[in-house]
């Protein structure tokens, strides 16, 4: 198959929606389909061309320009490329499904689109009424014209259940990066880590107050936040931490390139997160494979893989006394119990390859392009 895979951003912007276009193509490729991407030729959260090549791992990329707000940048130039495909992959929710369907119903094109959800679009409050009027409407049209739809965990299923007909809605979860799943580093006890983009929706405050809590009881802990700043949340998170007397024990390292990142994660004593919203939680899983106890909240596919006290624990993602209760027991752990949650987090996160991702991801294309011939 001649395959399309569409993304506001990818290569070399990293994060769990470009990870996920980047190896699901390289499975494909190795399976002796033909990938290429789409996606918008500037960085959407500071509008920088992003200067890269215009291939990698044999897998052509075609940047075009776009207008409009990041949440929902309009690239109508992206059309032009569809006749090409035998089918087309959108990921996330956006302007590329919509304007899909939408041509698609003018009889500007006859191809099969396959939409993966990444969990949609209520990450955050924000334009909450405007997010239902359009759920309802437009995104419903929009579904109901796609061949199939992919949702990447049981919570993001039900979620599209309520929109997306039942023969149309598959679940895949994500695949993990191996580069996790190899990482080796020594523990480095009391170090909490935490990463993904530094904005106000991962909630990384609710973090820095849960540390205050405990932090006169306990030495040596600190906190690692790595990724992206977004809109200078870092620098207003800094100003937290020094209100509330521990801006010696945070630390944010920005992007870092994946082997570095892994080896971070590899050292931690605990991951972290206090995200309300996640459509999968692929920096969750990613502790995992690394080996890492986590302690998240109840949110994509996290009740699902954690299991309180043996790979982790979940948390109401507020600094309340039973949420210090429970960091304080994971950092008190001795290293022996440490050890046997490290071979516990490593084996939940084993099923997460992307061979068996790629191979689930393969079938719901193929049989897009089967039952969708143009």
């Amino acid at each position: 198959m001649r395959i399309l895979e569409v993304a506001r951003q990818f290569y070399p912007k990293v994060g769990g929606i470009e990870s996920c276009v980047l190896n699901l193509s390289r499975g494909l490729i190795a399976r002796g389909h033909s990938v290429e991407v789409v996606t918008l030729d500037r960085d959407i959260r500071n509008r920088r061309r992003l200067e890269a090549p215009a291939e990698i791992d044999s897998i052509k990329i075609h940047r075009i320009p776009y207008l409009g707000p990041r949440r929902y940048p309009v690239a109508p130039s992206w059309l032009r490329f569809i006749d090409d495909f035998d089918v087309v992959h959108i990921h996330a929710i956006d302007f590329f499904a919509d304007s899909a369907a939408l041509a698609r119903s003018l009889g500007l094109h006859r191809k099969p689109v396959v939409v993966t959800t990444h969990g949609g679009i209520f990450h955050t409050t924000a334009w909450r009424t405007v997010k239902k009027i359009y759920w309802q409407s437009v995104l419903k049209r929009t579904l109901g014209s796609a061949a199939a739809v992919v949702a990447v965990s049981d919570r993001d299923a039900s979620l599209f259940s309520s929109i997306v007909p039942p023969g149309k809605l598959v679940t895949i979860p994500n695949g993990i990066d191996p580069i996790f799943a190899n990482a080796r580093a020594p523990r480095v006890r009391g170090r909490l880590v935490t990463i993904g983009r530094v904005s106000a929706a991962k909630a990384i405050d609710r973090v820095i107050q849960l540390i205050a809590v405990v932090a006169p009881e306990l030495n040596d802990l600190e906190l690692v936040v790595a990724g992206p700043d977004e809109n200078g949340a870092t620098e207003s998170l800094r100003r937290e931490a020094e209100r509330l007397g521990i801006g010696s024990r945070v630390r944010f390292t920005g992007e870092l390139q994946p082997d570095a990142l892994a080896a971070l994660v590899a050292s931690a004593h605990l991951f972290v997160s206090a995200a309300p919203h996640e459509g999968f939680g692929i920096t969750t899983v990613e502790a995992l494979s690394a080996g890492v106890p986590v302690l998240v909240t109840r949110t994509g596919i996290h009740e699902q893989i954690v299991e309180p006290g043996i790979n982790g624990w979940l948390w109401s993602g507020l600094p309340d006394a039973e949420s210090a209760a429970t960091l304080r027991q994971a950092l008190l752990l001795p290293d022996a119990r440490l050890d046997e949650m490290q071979r516990a987090a490593r084996e939940s996160a084993a099923p997460f390859d992307w061979k068996t991702t790629t191979d689930r991801y393969e079938h719901v294309l193929e049989d897009a392009y089967r039952e969708n011939p143009s």
